[in-house]
C-alpha cells in the first residue's frame, strides 16, 4: 500500500485507490504521481530517489534551477511545462530546468477516492494548466488541458516525465515501443551510445559496432546511462513487462501533441552528483520537443515546440495500464487494452 505520511505533509498527498491499483498525487508539489500500485502484488512501479522524499534541504540558496528542481525531486512522474532540460530565457524571464509546473503549488478543485481534479497557473509562462487523474479498473487516466490566457502566442515544451524503478525494473523486464527510431543524443548521449547517431529501434550499434538491444534491460552490475529519443512513432505507446513478476506498464498517449519520447536510462552509472551511482531507473517521456537541452536550444538547432496562440487549448489523455503478463506487447489501445505480440 501507498502510505502518503511518508512524504512531507506540506506536499499534500492525496491518495486514491480502487480494487486494482492505487496513487499518491502531490498536490502542493507539481501535482506528481508520487506513486502507482499493483495492488494484487502490492508493487510501486514508480521511481523513488535515493534520498527519499523529504522537505528540499536549501543548503544552497543560490543552487542552479537543475539542482533546486533535484533537491526537491522525490521521484515518481512530473508534468514538465513550459521547459524541459536545461534551463534558458525566454519571453524576458528564466524557465529553469524541466520548467515550473512540477515545483509549485496546485489547487484541489474536486476528489473522491478515485478521482481527483487540480489546477494551477504558471507565473513564467501565461499557462493554466488543468489535471484531472482517475483510477478505474487497472487503468489510471490524466487528462490534461493547458490554456494560453494571454492576448498572444507562446511557444513551450510540454512533456511527462514517468521514471520507473525497483523492485519493478531489473534484468528480466522487456521494453516495447510503437516507434521505428532511436537518436542520441548529441551532447550527452550516454555510455553506449555514440553522439547523435541514428538507430532502428530497438536494436543499436555502440560505437565499436557492438549491437545493444533497448528492449533489454541491463542489471545493476552492468552499469549504463542513456539519453536518446524515440521518434516515427506509428502509435503513440510504450510498455514495460517484468516477466519475474508477472507484472507489466503500459502508457498510451497523443501524436498529435507528443509525436516524439525521450528514453532515458540511469542504471548505476553516474559516479557523481546527483546519483552518486545510487540510481537505477529509467523513464520513456512523451514530449512535445526534442532535444532535451531547453526550449533555446531546440529553437537554435531548428526544433520546435507547442505553439498555443492567443487564448487556445490543448488536451491531452494519457492512459497508463497495469496488466499482468509474461510476453512482449504489441500495442496499448484505448481504455488501457494490452495487445500482445504474437510469435
Amino acid at each position: 500500500m501507498s502510505d502518503p505520511t511518508d512524504v512531507p505533509p506540506q506536499w499534500g498527498a492525496v491518495r486514491l485507490f480502487n480494487d486494482e491499483i492505487e496513487a499518491v498525487v502531490l498536490t502542493q508539489k507539481g501535482a506528481d504521481i508520487y506513486s502507482l500500485v499493483d495492488r494484487r502484488s502490492g508493487v510501486d512501479v514508480l521511481f523513488k530517489a535515493p534520498w527519499g522524499a523529504r522537505t528540499p534541504s536549501g543548503v544552497n540558496p543560490l543552487a542552479t534551477t537543475s539542482e533546486r528542481w533535484l533537491d526537491a525531486y522525490p521521484g515518481g512522474w512530473q508534468v514538465l511545462l513550459p521547459n524541459g532540460g536545461d534551463e534558458c530565457v525566454q519571453y524576458g524571464v528564466t524557465w529553469g530546468f524541466h520548467g515550473e509546473a512540477a515545483m509549485i503549488p496546485w489547487t484541489v478543485l474536486a476528489r473522491n477516492e478515485t478521482s481527483l481534479t487540480l489546477a494551477t497557473d504558471l507565473v513564467t509562462a501565461p499557462l493554466k494548466v488543468r489535471r484531472e487523474i482517475t483510477l478505474e479498473g487497472s487503468v489510471l487516466r490524466v487528462a490534461e488541458t493547458v490554456t494560453n490566457v494571454s492576448p498572444q502566442s507562446v511557444e513551450v515544451m510540454w512533456s511527462h516525465h514517468p521514471a520507473f524503478g525497483a523492485p519493478f525494473i531489473d534484468e528480466t523486464c522487456v521494453i516495447s515501443a510503437g516507434c521505428r527510431t532511436l537518436v542520441a543524443d548529441a551532447e550527452t548521449p550516454g555510455t553506449v551510445l555514440e553522439a547523435g547517431s541514428t538507430h532502428s529501434w530497438p536494436v543499436a550499434h555502440d560505437p565499436r559496432g557492438d549491437l545493444v538491444d533497448f528492449a533489454k534491460v541491463p542489471s545493476r552490475e552492468r552499469p549504463r546511462s542513456v539519453l536518446a529519443y524515440l521518434t516515427e512513432f506509428d502509435s503513440g505507446y510504450f510498455a514495460i513487462t517484468n516477466p519475474t513478476l508477472g507484472l507489466g506498464v503500459g502508457v498510451r498517449w497523443p501524436l498529435e501533441v507528443f509525436d516524439k519520447a525521450w528514453l532515458w536510462q540511469e542504471m548505476n552509472s553516474l559516479k557523481d552528483w546527483p546519483w552518486f551511482q545510487r540510481a537505477y531507473v529509467m523513464a520513456i517521456e512523451p514530449a512535445s520537443t526534442v532535444p532535451g537541452h531547453g526550449m533555446s536550444q531546440a529553437r537554435a538547432l531548428g526544433q520546435h515546440g507547442i505553439e498555443f496562440s492567443a487564448g487556445a487549448s490543448k488536451d491531452v489523455l494519457i492512459e497508463v495500464v497495469l496488466f499482468e503478463g509474461t510476453g512482449e506487447v504489441a500495442g496499448i489501445d484505448p481504455g488501457g487494452v494490452v495487445r500482445w505480440a504474437t510469435t
